[in-house]
């Protein structure tokens, strides 16, 4: 269903924005992360991909790869990339500021996904742990 906001003043929002008060979600470019990965070819540091947070779509790239879950130990282990069905700790940074929170405390406002611009193939899920 569709809905119809009237603002109080004049102001630029587009599809994708969202609305809150500003002491409850803030916008950030950079944030920690547990990525699930799903795509055959392997995340790497660096590399350009489209990420949506609700309806918005913006740029993005992994700028660390801190950690991969050993699903066997449950461990923590060092890793420079994460290939098909891996879990790591990331840290993401967009283009364009977002209003994420911890996915613990905000399912909705923390969770993304990643879509390869090569391909168009959903790459991977992020689940928000906090600002980096």
């Amino acid at each position: 269903q569709s809905a119809g906001v009237v603002l109080d003043r004049q102001l630029d929002v587009s599809r994708g924005d969202w609305i809150a008060t500003p002491s409850t979600i803030h916008e950030t470019q950079r944030f920690s992360a547990t990525l699930a990965w799903l795509d055959t070819e392997p995340a790497v540091v660096g590399r350009k991909y489209w990420v949506r947070h609700g309806n918005r779509w913006v740029q993005a790239r992994i700028t660390a790869i801190e950690s991969r879950l050993d699903i066997h130990t449950l461990e923590a282990t060092e890793a420079h990339q994460l290939a098909v069905n891996e879990i790591g700790h990331v840290i993401v940074e967009t283009q364009q500021a977002l209003p994420v929170e911890a996915y613990e405390s905000n399912r909705v406002g923390g969770s993304l996904i990643i879509v390869d611009p090569a391909t168009n193939r959903t790459s991977g899920a992020l689940l928000v742990k906090g600002v980096a």
